[in-house]
């Protein structure tokens, strides 16, 4: 399998390019990991990619559920994704969106609270790719 992962810089998307490998494109690929948070551009990719008819999983967030008392617009970037994922998983495309919770990563270097190690994150989005059947959604939480 060839993968097209977003966001290899640091973090998750570094840990599957390493552990993967990464091709240069969409076009390139048979799985898109949507891992990247870049605005709505995590939704528009994951169009694109459902046009190509590509195995997609899209890296979401459990924040948006977790947070609902203070809004802000990281969880109605992920709310969107999640919505994009629920509907054309109906539509018959092999897309998955998984929620992690906290993982140790940079980003969230500065948060004390419990995190999951990125490996274990790795090993989850492994397990999907493993699955016979298409697996809609996770949320994985320490």
């Amino acid at each position: 399998m060839k993968f097209y992962i977003t966001g290899i810089r640091r973090g998750l998307g570094k840990a599957l390019k390493d552990k993967l490998g990464c091709v240069d494109s969409l076009e390139e690929c048979d799985v898109f990991i949507n891992c990247k948070h870049d605005g709505f551009k995590q939704v528009e990719l994951l169009y694109d990619a459902a046009a190509l008819d590509l195995k997609i999983i899209n890296i979401g967030s459990n924040s948006p559920d977790q947070n609902k008392s203070k809004p802000h617009v990281y969880q109605i970037e992920k709310g969107a994704l999640d919505k994009a994922n629920d509907q054309l998983f109906y539509q018959g495309i092999d897309t998955t969106i998984i929620r992690f919770g906290y993982f140790d990563s940079p980003r969230v270097e500065h948060i004390t609270n419990k995190k999951m190690p990125i490996e274990y994150c790795v090993s989850i989005i492994e397990w999907v790719l493993e699955q016979e059947h298409r697996v809609k959604e996770l949320t994985v939480c320490p």
